[in-house]
């Protein structure tokens, strides 16, 4: 099931190249030149798009491991969640509220990870993420409203996290953190907005990204 969550994160959009800007210390013949990362912003990409794979409905649980938990909560009969979670002493929590037809797949493997979902509102509501290492946090969350929203998140390696709110209108998120010590945070409220974030490295610094209205942003950072 990981793997179907991967590619369904990776049809929502290429993921882009990595860019990286040099910085020198000022010492002769390039002695000790450091490579400083930079986030790369691009404010007109191409539109995405997360839809609800399926109309299925009901909560299903699989997991293999030691010490783990897993949790759905619903409150309408149209709605679908999916945990699938292996490896020990892992923690996950879907949380689908309101009316609306929700949709949420969470696939979690490795050891010591944490997530927690929350989606309501009265608009369908789509989730597909997936978190993998150890020591990973993922908080995400979708208010919505009367329209429908899609979130596409997944996280790779160590001691990671990732906070996601989402509010408002027909927002789109696609988030990929891959690498040990980073940190993302989002906002979005509101109308269209759009956002792609893709980090790839070590101890990358949290840009804490916020949007209100139409914006429509993509970001990438690595080192």
């Amino acid at each position: 099931m990981r793997a179907t969550i991967l590619s369904a994160l990776l049809a929502a959009g290429p993921i882009l190249s990595p860019a990286t800007a040099s910085a020198s210390n000022g010492l002769e013949n390039g002695a000790g030149d450091a490579v400083t990362p930079m986030p790369v912003y691009d404010f007109d990409p191409a539109p995405l798009t997360i839809q609800r794979p399926s109309n299925d409905r009901g909560a299903f649980i699989a997991q293999v491991g030691e010490a783990s938990v897993a949790t759905i909560a619903q409150t309408s009969p149209t709605q679908y969640a999916r945990i699938d979670q292996s490896g020990d002493t892992n923690q996950a929590d879907v949380t689908q509220s309101g009316g609306g037809a929700h949709y949420a797949h969470a696939s979690q493997g490795g050891e010591g990870n944490t997530l927690d979902l929350l989606q309501s509102g009265i608009g369908g509501q789509v989730a597909l993420v997936q978190q993998s290492g150890s020591l990973n946090t993922m908080t995400l969350e979708q208010q919505g409203g009367i329209v429908s929203s899609g979130l596409a998140a997944i996280q790779l390696g160590h001691d990671n996290s990732m906070s996601l709110l989402q509010a408002g209108d027909n927002n789109q998120a696609r988030l990929v953190q891959n690498g040990s010590g980073n940190a993302m945070s989002a906002s979005q409220a509101g109308e269209n907005n759009q956002l792609t974030w893709i980090q790839n490295g070590d101890h990358l610094s949290d840009l804490s990204i916020a949007q209100t209205g139409n914006q429509v942003m993509a970001v990438t950072q690595s080192r």
